[in-house]
């Protein structure tokens, strides 16, 4: 979708500006871009990079008929699936998801297990154990007393401290909004906040 092109742009803007910065992490750049997807991927990227000053090897490889294509030329390179090129560029694509998948996943547990802390009585057994049992922090949000109970460890004590915590950060969250709410529609300048804040927003949108 729309979102995709734009999160590309983003991230690689993002990626070059840090190195025209002089950010020693991003200091080395590839001798050639693999982007993910067809023309209309390669375009948002080739824009990104034009807008950053810099000029590098540029291609895109598209899932659905592994077609190469590259920068100002319409019709794409089509290799024979045995072609040790086109492998190549399979398995930097592939492994650049899955590099993703795990950084993403790491990211998701470490907040897990961070929120879990705060709640007295959950241990690193009993993080692991609810965990596996519900994926995710929101599922977890999610869940009620009797799910709860099913994880092994957990009982109706610690079942209703879990819920008692998820429901006191509730009210304390919907507070923080209505308290901005009244502050943006007694501001002068409300609209010009509210474009502010949303330009935060996307520039937070990293995972």
């Amino acid at each position: 979708g729309s979102n995709d092109f734009a999160s590309l742009h983003e991230v690689l803007t993002r990626r070059l500006e840090r190195a025209k910065s002089g950010d020693v992490s991003f200091a080395e750049l590839p001798d050639l871009f693999v982007i993910d997807g067809g023309k209309g991927q390669l375009a948002y990227a080739y824009d990104a990079m034009r807008s950053t000053g810099y000029e590098i090897p540029m291609i895109s490889l598209a899932k659905r008929d592994e077609e190469i294509y590259r920068v100002g030329i319409e019709e794409p390179i089509r290799l024979p699936k045995s072609n040790l090129a086109l492998r190549l560029l399979q398995r930097i694509r592939d492994e650049s998801h899955r590099f993703a998948i795990t950084y993403h996943r790491s990211l998701r547990n470490r907040r897990f297990e961070s929120e879990l802390r705060s709640i007295e009585g959950i241990g690193k057994v009993k993080r692991a154990n609810l965990l596996k049992a519900f994926k995710s922090l929101e599922a977890l949000k999610r869940a009620d007393r009797a799910a709860l109970m099913e994880v092994e460890g957990v009982g109706p004590e610690l079942a209703d401290k879990i819920l008692a915590y998820f429901a006191a950060k509730a009210v304390g969250s919907d507070k923080s909004l209505r308290e901005q709410d009244l502050t943006s529609e007694n501001a002068p300048f409300s609209d010009e906040k509210i474009t502010l804040s949303d330009e935060i927003f996307q520039e937070g949108r990293d995972d």
